[in-house]
């Protein structure tokens, strides 16, 4: 009885996760949906993570698994520290983080964590880990024994496997959590762990609706030395990366800043000129789709209008970001000039994606190798520039 209230209760708190998807404007895309029937268990769900604005969308995941496994969730030691929303989402408002403050004190949240099954872990990288290294190391274990009995009684797990939130764009380096769960669970119980990765990405320099590409893989067993297997599991999640306009717009005005960086120029942009680009490069990159040259992309930018839709809203976003800037013309009118120092701008990690996150979303696109996309891109740069008179 009490398992059919935690699981209904858990159904109920998804459903407001889905809720929150909508009220939040998503898009969510499920890629690979058929990989969710007939799962194997005991499942580790591996996902990629660059923020929480997509966990809403998650939702959609578990309710397409069939059949519905029972699941515990590792994430971060904030979740149940009794101050999370406040801290997370209250920043920018006071307001807000009074609210949440009320919230989080009626220990509801907490609540809702722990009826997720969230089992909190130290991560390795943060600035105290040298000063703590033996402590940390001796609660990280605890825990990963605790996930082993929970596999040990049919439990799943969702992991994070890149541990954190913070970084450059691309995936991130793939800790070794999920190495020791897999083997872990292989020494104690004499069971198979299956993999089922899953890469995360939204369509986030756009004004409006955000488009959130959830591609999901093959469910897999693997084990290899710990090396080998974080690399093997890096490649398939690479493999599922979504190529989205986010990351084709913010690489063409990343490339071109740093080409007119070089030239010290300061050069016009035409807006229709713009769009020939991003259309000439987009059938270039589904051209390469199609001969497994680069992972998978947004089909639906072959389609003029929805391209033409997503340049107008990303102009706006790139406008109120001062990536782009107005210039009036003495013939009247106005032309968008690029501001190549923000464009070009760096930070630490840390706080990167937060401060740039058009070098973010450029940075994401240049990880699937950057050779390969700048011979892409080089022969449009001139394309979108006002011809000199």
């Amino acid at each position: 009885m009490r398992t059919l209230l935690r699981r209904l209760f858990r159904g109920f708190i998804v459903c407001c996760f889905r809720i929150a998807a909508i009220v939040l404007r998503h898009r969510s895309h499920l890629v690979g949906k058929d990989h969710l029937k007939n799962v194997p268990t005991p499942l580790i769900i591996t996902l990629t993570h660059d923020s929480y604005f997509e966990v809403p969308s998650l939702s959609r995941v578990y309710f397409s698994l069939h059949p519905l496994p029972d699941f515990c969730i590792l994430g971060k030691t904030e979740f149940l520290s009794g101050s999370y929303l406040a801290a997370n989402f209250g920043k920018k408002s006071a307001v807000l983080r009074s609210l949440l403050t009320i919230l989080d004190k009626t220990r509801l949240p907490v609540a809702v964590f722990k009826t997720l099954r969230i089992t909190t872990i130290h991560r390795p990288f943060i600035e105290t880990y040298r000063k703590k290294k033996k402590r940390i190391r001796a609660e990280i274990g605890t825990q990963i024994e605790k996930i082993n009995q929970g596999i040990s009684r049919g439990l799943s797990t969702v992991v994070f496997p890149e541990g954190t939130t913070w970084g450059f764009g691309g995936l991130k380096k793939i800790r070794s959590i999920v190495y020791q769960i897999v083997e872990n669970t292989m020494e104690s119980t004499h069971r198979k762990a299956f993999l089922l990765p899953i890469n995360v990405k939204v369509d986030g320099l756009v004004k409006g609706k955000k488009d959130v590409f959830i591609n999901i893989g093959k469910p897999v067993y693997m084990r290899a030395a710990r090396e080998a297997f974080n690399e093997r599991l890096a490649q398939i999640l690479k493999r599922l990366h979504t190529i989205t306009f986010s990351q084709i717009a913010a690489y063409y005005l990343t490339r071109l800043a740093q080409k007119e960086r070089e030239l010290r120029a300061n050069p016009m942009i035409d807006r229709e000129r713009l769009a020939k680009a991003m259309s000439g490069i987009t059938r270039e990159i589904s051209s390469a789709v199609r001969r497994r040259m680069l992972p998978h992309m947004d089909a639906r930018l072959a389609d003029n209008g929805y391209l033409d839709a997503k340049m107008k809203r990303f102009i706006k976003y790139c406008r109120k970001k001062r990536y782009l800037l107005e210039a009036r013309l003495d013939a009247g009118g106005t032309r968008l000039m690029l501001n190549i120092d923000i464009i070009l701008s760096t930070y630490p990690e840390k706080v990167y994606r937060k401060l740039n996150p058009l070098g973010f979303y450029a940075n994401e696109l240049v990880s699937l190798g950057e050779e390969r996309i700048r011979t892409i891109f080089d022969p449009y740069l001139d394309l979108a520039l006002r011809p000199a008179r």
